[in-house]
């Protein structure tokens, strides 16, 4: 599956709330580093290893932000994965905010997703705590 192929069909599953989809491309050792996780821990790295743990996560998200929604913008190849341009909505902040994810693939799977937010999402999540 082409990188471009990846990350359509895991935004496929985001919006159409299948998680099985989503988690289907990571790596069972799969490493996922956010601003998210750093918000329910903030003592941590903002790091969850293993797909279980990040399916844990998405539960989450999905719980909380019901309407969530991601439009793709861009994606770009990197000679080790992808880097994901795409903007969220119906979450925090009051216009979707542009936010970019590296994937990290090795055998057809992502073995490193990190996830950069826009300032204005981090300005919004901040002043929702």
């Amino acid at each position: 599956m082409s990188h471009e192929r990846l990350v359509r069909d895991w935004l496929e599953g985001w919006n159409g709330r299948d998680l099985d989809r989503v988690l289907a491309h990571y790596a069972e050792d799969a490493v996922f580093q956010s601003p998210t996780v750093l918000l329910g821990d903030p003592d941590g790295d903002g790091t969850l290893r293993g797909r279980g743990a990040i399916r844990e996560l998405c539960e989450r998200a999905l719980a909380r932000f019901p309407k969530l929604r991601f439009e793709l913008e861009e994606v770009i190849e990197r000679p080790s994965g992808v880097m994901v341009l795409h903007r969220k909505h119906n979450v925090f902040a009051a216009r979707p905010g542009l936010t970019v994810e590296t994937f990290e693939t090795a055998g057809g799977l992502v073995t490193r997703n990190v996830v950069y937010w826009s300032a204005e999402e981090v300005a919004a999540r901040f002043r929702s705590i």
